[in-house]
């Protein structure tokens, strides 16, 4: 053979098995060797620790990918008096249910957006897939800045499970995770993001985090402590396209089914690719009837809190007081392209619901001047307007 054809087909060989080993060194996993990875995520080193171990309880007993199935199951516990430790959850081939360890972490603040942030990125890292589904568990309470809530209310979970000390998101020793630090701590989208958690189904919160998810379910209540029933939603979510609907459907029915105030449920289903219409509809109500807001009746407006604490009312209610007739048929039309499912118990626990628009709103209150301040802040204000 001549020489120079012998090294030049050498050449070629070497080349193709080098590229072919760099390929394989910069990418071992194959990005879609998972098809869908749920986490959930329980920032419980508080006084709802208790409820967390038994949701994870329950969870166990419920649909659980198998170990080779291309499904994962994820969930980061925190819980009072241990370290966190993040945990894939599968049934072996008797069906029983693994628990097997992904990280151990020295203590650290779980309320924290940087710790969220490396937990998520941790998982995907470990389990590259084509899609993400977040259940954030903890105690919250919204767009509302960090400590406001509650910092005078004696109450704990414990005594009133219907009442307790919640939280902007989060709650781990006095430290919150407030909207924007939450924003910031989503270090990739998601297909959906289910809040276990109180408040968050405001036009405040789902708005700011509406390019960290294509679906959001929350509450524009309270939740009661014992959380979603884990048992029976992870199916639907698991299902090829998840089927978030039903989740929210078996919230309210698990919830609908108990008696006196433990009968007590709202939640709603929001497609955030529709918030800016939703936003540019409002803008244009709020700047035509902006004199309106400041001499309405509060008492003819749906509220959403209990204890005084008036900072969360109904979207659409607001907006029906203050709208002409063909302004909130316009409205309605951009939120039910937001609200695509919506459910609710008659009371919540001691609230009529009367109206159910399924988002909650604050409402411009001039003697708070320190919560208008902070409320200017949010991308919902900057593009709706409701205070200028």
């Amino acid at each position: 053979m001549n020489l120079r054809i012998f090294r030049y087909t050498a050449l070629i060989l070497i080349t193709a098995a080098v590229a072919l080993i760099s390929s394989c060194e910069k990418n071992p996993f194959n990005k879609d060797e998972y098809r869908k990875v749920i986490i959930l995520y329980m920032a419980a080193n508080n006084n709802l620790s208790s409820y967390a171990q038994q949701n994870i309880s329950t969870l166990k007993g419920g649909f659980i990918p198998e170990k080779n199935s291309r499904d994962i199951l994820i969930v980061y516990a925190h819980l009072a008096g241990s370290n966190p430790k993040l945990t894939r959850l599968y049934k072996g081939s008797d069906g029983i249910v693994i628990e097997d360890p992904v990280a151990a972490y020295e203590d650290q603040n779980s309320a924290n957006g940087d710790v969220l942030k490396a937990v998520l990125n941790k998982v995907k890292t470990i389990f590259p897939a084509r899609e993400y589904g977040l259940i954030l568990w903890s105690h919250a309470t919204g767009w509302l800045p960090q400590g406001y809530y509650n910092s005078t209310f004696q109450g704990t979970y414990f005594e009133d499970p219907y009442a307790g000390i919640v939280k902007s998101f989060g709650e781990d020793r006095g430290v919150e995770m407030e909207i924007k630090e939450l924003k910031s701590a989503l270090p990739y989208h998601f297909s959906f993001i289910i809040f276990d958690c109180c408040f968050m189904g405001g036009i405040e919160s789902i708005y700011e985090l509406k390019d960290k998810a294509s679906y959001i379910v929350a509450s524009p209540t309270e939740i009661l402590a014992n959380g979603f029933p884990y048992r029976d939603i992870m199916n639907p979510l698991f299902q090829t396209k998840s089927n978030l609907e039903e989740a929210c459907r078996l919230f309210y029915e698990y919830y609908n089914s108990l008696s006196g105030v433990h009968q007590s449920a709202t939640i709603a289903l929001y497609k955030t690719d529709q918030l800016k219409q939703l936003s540019n509809v409002t803008k244009s109500i709020f700047n035509s009837h902006r004199d309106k807001i400041a001499t309405l009746n509060m008492s003819n407006i749906q509220p959403y809190f209990r204890l005084n604490k008036r900072w969360f009312w109904d979207l659409g209610n607001l907006i029906e007081a203050i709208a002409t007739p063909s302004e909130y048929q316009n409205f309605n039309t951009a939120l039910n392209n937001v609200v695509v499912a919506k459910w609710n118990t008659e009371y919540f626990i001691d609230i009529k619901i009367e109206k159910f628009s399924g988002v909650s709103t604050y409402i411009q209150n001039p003697s708070n001047s320190f919560l208008d301040t902070f409320y200017k802040g949010f991308d919902w204000n900057f593009d709706a307007e409701m205070i200028k």
